[in-house]
């Protein structure tokens, strides 16, 4: 029993807390608005006309008179902020909507009260019935306060949740990426370090060890220089050319060419279209191509893969998980800023992709 009591205690406070930090955020907001929503047109029409209010010595009312002189509406302003927000935290979605509606309409009476207090004659003039008419107001007004900021409350925690689900689904991707590519470079090295000796493996493992560093490091990263991931791309056209025998049936041409300004990309992004092109693209049997060319102006990324199609290659298997990965990782994190076209001819592939970087 106890334990439970301690438990609704703690809540009461939460709550009372977060009434007072919400109403002193509210009433703020709206001194502010309703001091500007007077005194703009007050000082508009003294600029205009001259000053058409005096004190009782008859010197002109200045604006911050003005201004000051709302102290007692203020009040009835400050308990009404302060009942919707009791009517927002400890009755809205906690009980029937009934309820949250006549939380409303008590917010409008007791604020009516207090406009009656401060100004016992106000509705003597006009008749009882027009007292109804700024409970209705003010009630209409904590309606309305109450759904516009559970929706914009929700609709921010929407997005804060797409974030974070799209941060933890980047992570995952590039989880999946970075081990299947380093297998698949160990495996090089494996068969080059059968077929060879000393200057070519050391030269690859030399490359490898600086790729690996990279895609540690990347994989902890969003973005990276764009200089190293092109860099990275260097290097694996280098692991590329050790690992292939010097044969005039393949051929391969690169170009990456790419300006001084140091903007950011998405580590490991280029890599699963120019891995895809040796893989599906070359032959130890049949003439074959490649070709790699990427150009970087400005804040722009273009790049062009071009491979032929290895005819009747069955050793070559997979479900093109690189690339599905980096389209997911494109809609993430470059959404309406990239274009990706491929063109299969049945004889050869080519892709043609384009990224707007971001600086």
């Amino acid at each position: 029993m106890l334990p439970l009591l301690s438990i609704k205690r703690n809540t009461m406070l939460t709550g009372l807390k977060k009434l007072l930090i919400n109403w002193i955020a509210h009433f703020v907001m709206m001194w502010i608005a309703i001091t500007a929503f007077t005194l703009i047109p007050y000082l508009y029409h003294v600029h205009m006309w001259g000053n058409y209010i005096v004190n009782t010595d008859g010197t002109p009312v200045s604006g911050w008179q003005y201004a000051t002189n709302l102290r007692s509406d203020l009040f009835v302003v400050a308990l009404c902020i302060l009942l919707t927000e009791a009517v927002r935290i400890f009755l809205f979605k906690k009980y029937h909507f009934i309820v949250f509606i006549g939380g409303c309409l008590l917010t409008g009476m007791i604020s009516c009260a207090g406009i009656i207090y401060l100004r016992p004659n106000v509705f003597k003039q006009q008749g009882k019935l027009s007292a109804i008419e700024p409970i209705l107001y003010i009630a209409v007004y904590a309606f309305i306060y109450v759904i516009v900021r559970d929706y914009y409350l929700q609709y921010k925690n929407r997005k804060l949740y797409r974030i974070q689900q799209s941060e933890n689904e980047l992570h995952a991707l590039k989880a999946q990426l970075n081990p299947h590519f380093l297998f698949n470079a160990l495996n090089y090295l494996y068969g080059t370090a059968l077929k060879e000796n000393a200057p070519d493996t050391a030269h690859g493992i030399d490359i490898m060890s600086d790729m690996m560093r990279y895609t540690i490091h990347g994989m902890h990263e969003n973005f990276v220089q764009l200089q190293d991931e092109l860099k990275f791309m260097e290097n694996y056209l280098r692991l590329q050319q050790v690992r292939l025998p010097a044969k005039e049936s393949i051929k391969i041409n690169k170009q990456i060419v790419s300006d001084d300004h140091k903007q950011k990309i998405a580590p490991l992004l280029l890599l699963p279209f120019i891995e895809n092109a040796f893989k599906y693209g070359i032959s130890m049997d049949a003439q074959c191509e490649v070709q790699i060319k990427i150009v970087v102006v400005e804040n722009e990324l273009q790049m062009e893969v071009f491979n032929t199609i290895v005819q009747n290659r069955a050793e070559v298997g997979g479900n093109n998980t690189g690339i599905k990965n980096t389209i997911k990782r494109l809609d993430l994190l470059y959404p309406d800023s990239y274009r990706l076209d491929h063109k299969n001819t049945g004889l050869d592939y080519k892709v043609s992709f384009w990224l707007k970087l971001s600086s």
